[in-house]
């Protein structure tokens, strides 16, 4: 599976975790899973997806965009860590929301590009690599991937 179809299928496993929390009791249940997924996400694309895009003037501009929202969703999750009631659905909401829309630009205007910019084969070999570190946990240890594609 190629980088792009692996990161939408992320997307959309994320977007029916917050889609599936409707009650508050849901919500608070599901939020440790929630907060994980997305940090872990977010990290996989800050160290091996969004170096890929530094490289083309264009798509460096839209990764920065996209870094500056994972900040936001992350002092988000560490905010609602310690909320209960009315503060952590309001931030819930906003949450997902702000999800909504990374998830929309990252689909709408950086993977067009990216396809356009990259071959199939490099795609590939960056998907691949995307599967095994999400499977074995991102390396602490690990510098950030320099652009191999």
């Amino acid at each position: 599976m190629n980088v792009l179809e692996f990161l939408k299928r992320d997307h959309d496993a994320i977007a029916a975790l917050l889609a599936g929390a409707g009650t508050y009791q849901e919500k608070k249940r599901s939020f440790e899973r929630i907060k994980s997924e997305l940090e872990s996400h977010a990290t996989l694309e800050e160290t091996l997806f969004y170096p890929v895009l530094q490289t083309e003037e264009p798509m460096k501009l839209l990764a920065d965009d996209a870094k500056a929202q994972h900040r936001l969703m992350r002092k988000l999750l560490d905010d609602m860590a310690n909320q209960d009631g009315a503060e952590f659905e309001k931030n819930f909401q906003t949450l997902t929301a702000e999800v909504q829309l990374h998830f929309t630009g990252e689909e709408n205007e950086i993977f067009p590009q990216v396809a356009r910019l990259k071959s199939e084969s490099d795609l590939g070999r960056l998907g691949e690599r995307m599967a095994i570190e999400k499977q074995t946990g991102p390396s602490t240890q690990r510098a950030p991937a320099r652009s191999t594609i």
